[in-house]
Formats: structure tokens, C-alpha cells, sequence
């Protein structure tokens, strides 16, 4: 049985010639063959391995009796020892996780910050043939997709799964022959788990149907990964080729075939997500409305008139900033923008003609440079104070240049500003009302000619 364990970890490109291997270890049947059986090709492939075993106080006196048969395995073979616990129950609860899930989180955390502290290069686990027939089961019963239809990874990441082609009865068979000692988890006995009632009630029958229900498995694993890796191959080069961050064009993402957009608004969401919530997010790339917004668990999808923006913080509307007045010679800074503001008094000259009419200058009408960060205003035609803050209901502005009044709500919208991002604009206005908008325009009254009193606006990011 170690030629097929070696053979298959070749395969997989599983071991290295030199360094350590963590060889993780609970004491069962399973662990105990993956230890006799990682010890003897280290012979071999010249590496070293140590052991890690993880308590996860489930069992009591039990769990504790484990921890002692692993440690005393491994002073007896002159093995490094590592051992990690904790309270699972107390974890679950509080993460509002399955007992189940608890256990794996908290001990592949222990494993991984053991390679770490370690250097060991690989961390190898006892996941059987069997083991990998009741994943694809379980994952089949929540409604997985090809991914989790893909069974146990021989390999990902530093994790390596040595026994993955190996039946539990081919190790029963192994440890019986050369006398290994293991122990018994009882909880195994019990239907208490998801797994276990699969092992002992399903498994079963499908065996009556076809005992070689582990290979046919295997097979089917391997052909699910085959498809996934391509699909998930198209799906990376069109966030490296079309998305910009955690940004991308509604209607391209909608264009694709589902199996490829599904994983790209996966991959861009970062973690697993539901059928229903990833349908959502490609209803929004096709929503009528050019600002509308799915919620997924810890994130908000927003629809920016053609783009999608994933991870987008939730400022709405009722979010604003607080005014700030502004005096001559003083400048402000708006923190939550990003914005330095200053503020000065001048003479309209050929001067402040050029710094804030950009290539315009010479028509004495242009006054505003052509990102619209610098304004001019005649200071006789100011009502009462000036002040930076958000719009508010009923703001309008007759654009320079322009015939009409318009409302900033429809500006807003001719202009393409995102909903959420509205009440975010900075709006420069007197007591009768707006003068200029940060970075879209200015207005047509209070415009000053050659030889007038003006007051200089100046914004900034910072």
C-alpha cells in the first residue's frame, strides 16, 4: 500500500526531497496508517516530519486520553510533538457554526500556525478514499456546484492529502498487518454528525448498488476538477482583462455564460456565496434602475449607471458632511472627503484670469479651471456668507453658459453621478443659493469682469 500511497503523491507532486512535513495525527485508524506510512518514504525522500495533534475537548476524558496516546507515539519514534486545544463548543456558539465546522476551523488554525512556527513546507492529513465519497455526498445534499462536487483536493495550497486514493478498508487492512496501535473515537458510533449518518445509513446502499462506489467517486472528482479549473481559468482572465479592482461593466458580466459569471462574481465577492445571492447580483447588471444595490452578506453590490462595484462602502443619501463656511484668508478641510479648502480675496486680473481659467482665459467669461477645482466669484454679488456643503432639496443652478435653471438632482443625474455618492458632492453656495459644484460646474451669476473685487475659491484633495 505505501507504492500506491507514493505513487499517487508523485502524481500530485506532494513531497518534497528535503525540509519538514507536518504529519497530523488524532490517534485513529486513519492518522495512524498516514504516520507509519509518511515515516517510511521519508526514508527515502530524505525529509523529516513532526506531528500535530489537536484536542478539541468534545469528548472529555477521551479527548484527553488521545492527546497522551499521539505524544507517547511520538516519544517512542523520537518525533517532534505540537499539540494545540480548544474549546469548541464555546467557538461554534459564538461564531454561530456547526460543531462540525467549529473543529475544522479551529484546528487547520492550529495547523497552519504550526507549519509557520515550524518551517515545515507541507501539512499532510489522513482524508481516505471513503472520506472523500461522503464530502461529495454531503456537498451534494447542500446544493453544491461543480466545486464542491470536486470532492477533497489532493493538494491545495500547503495541504497535502497522501491516503485520498486509499479506502478505509485497505487501511484497516495496513494497521492490522503491521500491528499500529490507534484508538477509537466513539463519536464515531453515533449519528449525531452530518458525516456519520451518511457513513453509516447512505453509504451503505449505494455500496449495494455498486461496490466501487469510491473509485466511481474518485473518477467523478477528478473530471468535476478538470471542468472547474478551466472555468475558473476563463473566469480569472476576465477580472484581469475587464475588471478594475472590484469594478466591472454590468453588461459585460451579464453577457457571459452563467458558469463563467457566477464564478467571477464569486472570486470578486471573495468567499463562498449562495445561488440565489449570486442570481441577484446578475439581476442588478440588468436592472433598469442605474443606481440599485443587492445586499450580500457583509457587502453591498452597487449598479453605477455601466458598472458594478463589489465591496463598495453603504453610504447613501441621509450620509452627508458638515458645511463649513468659508472666511477670507482661512483655509478648511473636510476630513471625510479628502478635501482642503482655502478661501482669499482678490482683484479680478489678468493674474487670476490665468490661474483659474485654464486655456479659456482670454474670453473673461470661462472662470473656473477645467477640472472645476478653482472658482471665482464677485464679491459684491455674494449673499451673506459662502459655504461647502451637501446639496439639499430644491438646489438648482443656471450653469454658465447655459440657458434654464436646472435642478442639482437632474444635473446630478445628466451628469452620471452615482445616488449613493450625491449628498458627497461638495455644493459651493451663498444664502440665495448654489454658486458652483465641485468638479461639474459653476454658475452664471456672481461672474466677475476685469478690475472686480472676487473671492477665490481653491479645492484640493489632500
Amino acid at each position: 500500500m505505501i507504492e500506491k500511497i507514493l505513487s499517487f503523491a508523485n502524481e500530485y507532486d506532494m513531497l518534497p526531497s528535503s525540509g519538514l512535513i507536518l504529519v497530523c495525527v488524532s490517534g485513529g485508524a486513519d492518522s495512524m496508517c498516514l504516520l507509519e506510512a509518511m515515516r517510511h518514504i521519508s526514508y527515502e525522500r530524505g525529509f523529516s516530519i513532526g506531528v500535530a495533534h489537536y484536542n478539541h475537548e468534545l469528548r472529555g476524558e477521551e479527548s484527553d486520553r488521545d492527546e497522551t496516546f499521539v505524544m507517547d507515539i511520538c516519544e517512542a519514534h523520537g518525533l517532534p510533538f505540537y499539540s494545540g486545544r480548544g474549546d469548541v463548543k464555546s467557538y461554534a456558539k459564538k461564531n454561530g457554526l456547526s460543531i462540525e465546522e467549529a473543529a475544522r476551523d479551529m484546528r487547520y488554525d492550529f495547523f497552519f500556525a504550526t507549519a509557520a512556527n515550524t518551517g515545515a513546507e507541507r501539512i499532510a492529513t489522513a482524508h481516505t478514499a471513503d472520506d472523500n465519497a461522503e464530502t461529495m455526498l454531503i456537498n451534494l445534499i447542500r446544493g453544491a456546484g461543480v466545486n464542491g462536487m470536486s470532492g477533497i483536493p489532493p493538494v491545495r495550497d500547503a495541504v497535502i492529502r497522501p491516503l485520498l486514493r486509499i479506502s478505509r478498508e485497505e487501511v484497516m487492512s495496513f494497521v492490522m498487518q503491521r500491528g499500529i496501535s490507534f484508538v477509537e473515537d466513539s463519536s464515531n458510533d453515533t449519528d449525531i454528525y452530518t458525516r456519520n449518518k451518511i457513513r453509516h445509513s447512505i453509504i451503505p446502499v449505494i455500496r449495494e448498488i455498486n461496490p466501487r462506489f469510491n473509485e466511481a467517486a474518485a473518477a467523478a472528482a477528478e473530471l468535476f476538477r478538470a471542468d472547474e479549473e478551466f472555468v475558473a481559468d476563463i473566469a480569472d482572465l476576465f477580472i484581469l482583462e475587464c475588471c478594475i479592482g472590484l469594478t466591472t461593466d454590468a453588461a459585460d458580466l451579464a453577457t457571459l455564460p452563467f458558469s463563467v459569471s457566477s464564478r467571477v462574481i464569486r472570486k470578486l465577492y471573495n468567499a463562498p456565496l449562495s445561488l440565489k445571492h449570486v442570481k441577484s447580483v446578475l439581476a442588478l447588471c440588468v436592472s433598469e434602475s442605474p443606481s440599485a444595490s443587492v445586499s450580500l452578506p457583509g457587502m453591498t453590490v452597487y449598479r453605477e449607471y455601466d458598472r458594478l462595484i463589489f465591496g463598495a462602502d453603504t453610504t447613501d443619501d441621509d450620509e452627508e458632511f458638515a458645511p463649513v463656511f468659508l472666511a477670507d484668508g482661512e483655509t478648511a478641510i473636510i476630513l471625510g472627503l479628502g478635501i482642503k479648502i482655502s478661501c482669499k480675496s482678490a482683484v479680478f486680473d489678468d493674474t487670476i484670469i490665468g490661474s483659474a481659467s485654464g486655456s479659456s482665459a482670454g474670453s473673461g467669461k470661462s472662470i473656473i479651471n477645467t477640472s472645476f477645482t478653482s472658482f471665482v466669484f464677485k464679491s459684491d454679488d455674494i449673499c451673506g456668507k459662502i459655504a461647502v456643503r451637501p446639496r439639499r432639496e430644491g438646489d438648482s443652478i443656471k450653469l454658465l453658459g447655459q440657458s434654464g435653471t436646472k435642478s442639482l438632482k437632474k444635473l446630478f443625474i445628466e451628469l452620471r453621478v452615482p445616488a449613493r455618492k450625491r449628498a458627497l458632492v461638495p455644493v459651493i453656495a451663498d444664502d440665495d443659493g448654489v454658486l458652483g459644484i465641485y468638479g461639474l460646474g459653476i454658475g452664471s451669476r456672481a461672474v466677475p469682469e476685469r478690475g472686480d473685487s472676487v473671492i477665490l475659491i481653491e479645492l484640493e484633495d489632500i
